[in-house]
């Protein structure tokens, strides 16, 4: 029995809803990061150092210009579809691994889809499968059926699988929540939402729902858009990260630093910040900005002296 000569990339079905296709950089970025991620542990040869990195199942070394010259997309629309991915929950920093020229990522495989016995499919992810040959028709209509599902664009219906325990209690407390503030949300949907997400996250965002419901015409479809984009936390990021950047800013005699609503900007460097991005992420990049802006004045005032 022959083999084709192709390897096939399994992509999660988070990944192929309507949203992520109209999006080509970011199908692009989504590809690169896949085919660098394995199911299992491994070890990653360091250029120049002599030494390797492990690397633990679905964990990936990121560079930006390396993966901007591999993907074919700009070093800026890495960075961007990359802080995307963070905020929406998929992606999360590996803080005890990287260095300055490197960083490492994990998927979350707890944000995607999960296998019918509520177990995460974890298997199928960053897998290449051979397609082979000479199979009964039957055989060729199952893997038809299976490649349709995989490949579909649909969001997988999480309707029907079981309830674990403690969903089923979060279930309840959200229904009851819903009902005592008279918010029009479907019992299906916080069905979806509890499988998918953490009930801090969904009862989180109901509060923002709360807050603006006079403006919102349909909660419902601003719930669906706000748990995926994660706005509480957006909201969190952009007032720790202002606070941080008016009082470093202060404490430093940093005055070439321009603070707006939603970000701030170094005109000298031609770079921009925004306040959503994981605190962390945010502190980190304006100290490096201020530390080689200071190192620039100096040498130029000391040139000068």
């Amino acid at each position: 029995m022959s083999k084709l000569p192709y390897a096939f990339l399994a992509i999660p079905h988070e990944f192929l809803t309507e949203d992520f296709l109209r999006d080509p950089v970011m199908m692009r970025f989504i590809v690169w990061m896949l085919k660098r991620i394995s199911p299992h542990s491994s070890m990653v040869p360091l250029k120049g150092k002599g030494k390797q990195l492990l690397l633990d199942p679905f964990e990936f070394m990121f560079g930006r210009e390396t993966c901007a010259l591999a993907a074919g997309i700009s070093p800026k629309n890495v960075y961007t579809r990359l802080k995307q991915l963070i905020g929406l929950g998929y992606l999360r920093k590996v803080d005890s691994k990287g260095a300055s020229t490197y960083s490492v990522f994990v998927l979350e495989t707890k944000a995607l889809r999960q296998s019918s016995n509520g177990q995460q499919n974890e298997q199928h992810l960053g897998r290449q499968i051979d397609q082979q040959t000479g199979h009964k028709l039957e055989t060729k209509n199952a893997d038809h059926r299976k490649k349709k599902e995989t490949f579909s664009s649909r969001a997988p219906n999480t309707d029907r699988l079981p309830f674990s325990d403690k969903q089923k209690t979060d279930l309840q407390g959200l229904l009851a929540y819903c009902k005592e503030k008279d918010l029009r949300i479907s019992e299906r949907a916080l069905r979806r939402w509890v499988r998918l997400y953490e009930p801090e996250r969904i009862t989180d965002h109901l509060l923002l729902l709360l807050q603006g419901i006079d403006g919102i015409k349909k909660p419902e479809a601003w719930m669906e858009t706000a748990l995926k984009a994660n706005y509480s936390q957006q909201k969190s990021n952009i007032k720790e990260n202002r606070l941080f950047i008016e009082d470093f800013a202060r404490r430093n005699n940093w005055n070439d630093i321009k603070i707006t609503q939603s970000y701030c900007t170094h005109p000298s460097s031609g770079k921009d910040y925004s306040f959503k991005l994981p605190p962390d992420d945010f502190r980190a990049m304006l100290i490096g900005c201020y530390e080689q802006h200071r190192e620039n004045w100096e040498g130029n005032h000391g040139n000068r002296g």
